[in-house]
């Protein structure tokens, strides 16, 4: 087995080396938004990816989501079987002297872990995807959202000079000096610093990647009032970001709406993904607050 770790060579994930891994990122069958390209780019330094294709096999080494000093493994993709994979990382590991452990391994998959004996699996309680109904974030029908078409229909009344334009080279520019303006009070540090320094390169590279990343701007009059960029894999749509100024009126619920409405004149969606909260109570709160279909639950499992 010394010459299959001699060929395990593990290379940063960057954003050139995307392309490589996309393929295989298709094969996971998987509505998480841990295999898209949008979820593994905005976090691609924070949990330090790096990258092997070994046997046709993506391999993907990184830390933990609930712990960045442990070093982990997202869910090998490819050809070869999955015990394969685990006796190949094992002895990996063995060599490297760390535990083998994979991170967000999602409840569809933790049976096919869990039947390979693993010492001990762990619930990411706070990493579970939120997961909605299409036609329902299209419609806001129902009791339950009536709030929401309330702040719809409040916006749409207050502000008839909006408009939505699709993200493009034509308003990025417009997109990035909006979003600039919204981080002048706010401190880039911890999570939510990276996920704003990270938004800005999106937006910078936005252009290199609009055959995969598709976004909307809202406009009011003259000015942005919000934006979202998303990625359709299968028939799910991932909501990557959405910002918005709240000092208008019902713009947040207004471009939640449009964005998926935008994505299902594009293709066959059935569901979309909000993401994870993070363990973020205002982010908690606002993704309850859309009423999720399903909570996609994630896993630690070490062996």
């Amino acid at each position: 087995m010394g010459n299959d770790n001699q060929r395990l060579h593990f290379h940063r994930l960057t954003f050139n080396s995307l392309p490589l891994v996309l393929p295989y990122l298709q094969q996971s069958g998987s509505r998480s938004c841990d295999y898209t390209v949008g979820g593994i780019y905005m976090w691609i330094d924070y949990f330090k990816y790096h990258y092997c294709i070994y046997r046709d096999t993506l391999l993907i080494k990184g830390v933990a989501e609930d712990d960045v000093r442990r070093t982990a493994f997202s869910l090998p993709l490819g050809a070869m079987p999955l015990a394969e994979s685990v006796e190949l990382l094992k002895r990996y590991c063995a060599d490297e002297g760390i535990t083998l452990e994979f991170s967000a391994i999602t409840e569809e998959r933790i049976d096919d872990f869990r039947a390979l004996a693993p010492a001990e699996i762990t619930d990411l309680s706070h990493w579970s995807d939120y997961i909605y109904s299409a036609e329902k974030l299209a419609t806001f029908a129902g009791n339950k959202m009536k709030r929401k078409r309330n702040h719809v229909n409040k916006f749409l009344a207050t502000y008839p000079d909006h408009r939505i334009e699709p993200l493009s080279r034509d308003n990025l520019a417009d997109v990035s000096a909006f979003f600039d303006r919204l981080c002048l009070d706010k401190t880039d540090n911890g999570m939510a610093g990276y996920e704003r320094n990270q938004t800005r390169r999106v937006l910078h590279d936005f252009a290199h990647y609009e055959g995969v990343f598709e976004g909307i701007v809202l406009y009011v009059g003259s000015e942005v009032a919000a934006f979202a960029i998303g990625e359709v894999t299968g028939t799910t749509l991932h909501v990557h970001i959405e910002k918005t100024d709240h000092s208008y009126d019902g713009a947040n619920e207004f471009v939640a709406q449009a964005m998926v409405r935008y994505a299902g004149a594009r293709h066959q969606i059935d569901m979309v993904n909000r993401e994870d909260d993070a363990g973020d109570p205002g982010l908690q709160q606002s993704k309850l607050s859309y009423c999720p279909d399903l909570m996609l639950r994630k896993y630690n499992v070490i062996f």
